[in-house]
């Protein structure tokens, strides 16, 4: 028996031997076979549950429009009758029995608008619906963050009225609106992007966080400022550029921070706002008016002023006046036109977010900033960013030019360490062998407005003043009523407040070494 069973293997393993490849072949189509069978099977068990689905779905279609079909036939009275029939807990006790996620999709698919609408109309024994009277999107993530026992006994605890009032808050918080709004609570890239696309005029809110409130800052444009700006400066520029176009070749150009006026090629001139104040900046030399009437800036350390160095701040009547002989000096000798006047201040008032939206004005930043009580809606504080006076600080930006002040009032009107700064430093040496003083209501009995006051003009004019004085110190008393320019050796603090108030320049001689 063992050696006939040697003997069958053998002639097996010889025959396979020698046939390998047709024995390979044959196995190879066997699992193919297989694998077909098999795949063909799992196709027609696929196949029959996606059939069995689907006829599940045009069942329960088909159940849904017959019981419609059967509320449809009966009368509205039944129907009503049978609603109010129904308890507070016997609602309660159907939202319970239904799956969390049934009663969301449920509420979901209601309109806000229709479902705030019928429960308005509703009387209060109708609590029934009070779960439809929600915004959709709010009841539905309620459901599904809830228990379904919480759901029903809140639903049973709310009366319609507050329900109600809810929906109508909720729909206009809803409401879609015409820009972007956007939640400051935001990452550093968020913010970056949101500034980005409030500069193209894309965001219109930005709502803040309970208790804070938002502060912009903003890149005005000159004729957003100009727009912005109260009528005694709007009717400063009517009349400088009235000025300025009565001469033939003055072409004007308005770009973003400047109005400019070339006459030939380079510009000339130029209007720009500094806060609320109109500056004049022309092409003369600032040197040459530095101890005059006219106080001037010197503006030849910025690149877009390079042309136009002199800068002059129109803060009154007078100064208008003023800037209109700087003009008549930067045009000496040349041609008039037939320039007729125009009303250039008529220009209307309009409100920041109107401007942004015209790309006038430009939201560079803003800041989340904590406040004690909330304060209305889109407050905002507003600032500036002129980069072109970056870090530059006028010294009397913030003084209002009097057209009179007297001694007695001037300690009230500027503080004594805002006065000592505005004392200049001349040029010449002081010489002290014979001093003596000289109140300024004299030096303005004696002296026109804009004039320069020096101690050799004053012992020319005040005629009790001694010939022989060297060293004059100037004492408050009185009243002033004009610009004046005095270069003296001393000056009480209380003189030059009155002098600087009135629109003058107090300049003090150097000391000998």
């Amino acid at each position: 028996m063992k050696s006939l069973f040697l003997s069958v293997f053998s002639d097996i393993s010889a025959f396979v031997t020698e046939n390998l490849t047709a024995v390979l072949i044959a196995g190879g189509a066997v699992i193919v076979a297989v694998a077909l069978i098999v795949i063909i099977a799992c196709s027609v068990k696929i196949s029959k549950e996606k059939r069995r689905r689907k006829q599940e779905k045009l069942n329960a279609v088909s159940e849904k429009k017959a019981v419609s079909e059967e509320v449809a036939s009966q009368p509205a009275e039944a129907v009503s009758e049978e609603v109010s029939a129904q308890s507070v807990e016997t609602v309660a006790e159907e939202v319970v029995a239904q799956p969390v996620e049934t009663v969301a999709e449920e509420v979901a698919a209601q309109p806000v608008e229709t479902v705030a609408e019928e429960v308005a109309a509703q009387p209060a024994e109708a609590v029934s619906e009070e779960v439809a009277a929600q915004p959709a999107e709010a009841v539905a993530e309620e459901v599904v963050a809830q228990p379904a026992e919480a759901v029903a006994e809140e639903v049973s605890a709310q009366p319609v009225e507050a329900v109600a009032e809810n929906t109508e808050n909720q729909s206009a918080a809803t409401a879609a609106p015409e820009k972007q709004s956007v939640t400051v609570n935001l990452t550093a890239e968020e913010r970056a992007e949101i500034a980005e696309q409030a500069a193209k005029g894309n965001v219109t809110v930005i709502r803040p966080r309970p208790g804070m409130f938002i502060r912009y800052r903003y890149n005005r444009s000159f004729s957003a400022k100009l727009i912005q700006a109260d009528e005694k400066v709007k009717r400063y520029y009517s009349e400088l550029k009235n000025t300025i176009l009565q001469y033939k070749k003055v072409v004007p150009r308005v770009s973003w921070r400047h109005e400019s006026f070339r006459y030939g090629r380079p510009s000339v001139a130029k209007f720009v706002i500094r806060g609320k104040t109109l500056c004049l900046c022309l092409a003369l030399n600032p040197a040459d008016y530095a101890e005059s009437k006219y106080i001037v800036d010197d503006m030849s350390r910025y690149a877009k002023f390079a042309n136009t160095p002199l800068l002059y701040r129109i803060k009154n009547d007078r100064r208008c006046r003023y800037a209109k002989e700087l003009i008549a000096k930067l045009f000496d000798g040349a041609e008039l036109s037939d320039h007729e006047e125009e009303d250039f201040s008529d220009i209307p008032y309009e409100e920041t977010q109107a401007l942004v939206e015209k790309g006038l004005i430009k939201v560079v930043s803003y800041e989340e900033v904590a406040i004690s009580e909330q304060p209305e809606e889109n407050i905002a504080e507003e600032f500036e960013d002129d980069d072109d006076f970056e870090g530059e600080d006028f010294e009397d930006d913030e003084d209002d030019e009097l057209d009179e002040v007297s001694a007695a009032d001037v300690g009230s009107l500027m503080a004594d360490d805002k006065a000592k700064l505005r004392v200049q430093q001349g040029e010449e040496l002081s010489d002290k062998s014979k001093a003596g003083v000289v109140n300024i209501d004299t030096l303005g009995q004696f002296f026109e407005e804009g004039e320069k006051v020096t101690i050799a003009e004053i012992k020319k004019r005040v005629p009790f003043v001694a010939k022989n004085l060297t060293y004059i110190k100037v004492l408050a008393r009185g009243t002033l009523n004009k610009p004046l320019v005095v270069v003296a050796d001393d000056f009480s603090l209380e003189a030059v407040k009155m002098i600087v108030l009135t629109g003058g320049r107090a300049i003090r001689t150097k000391k000998k070494n």
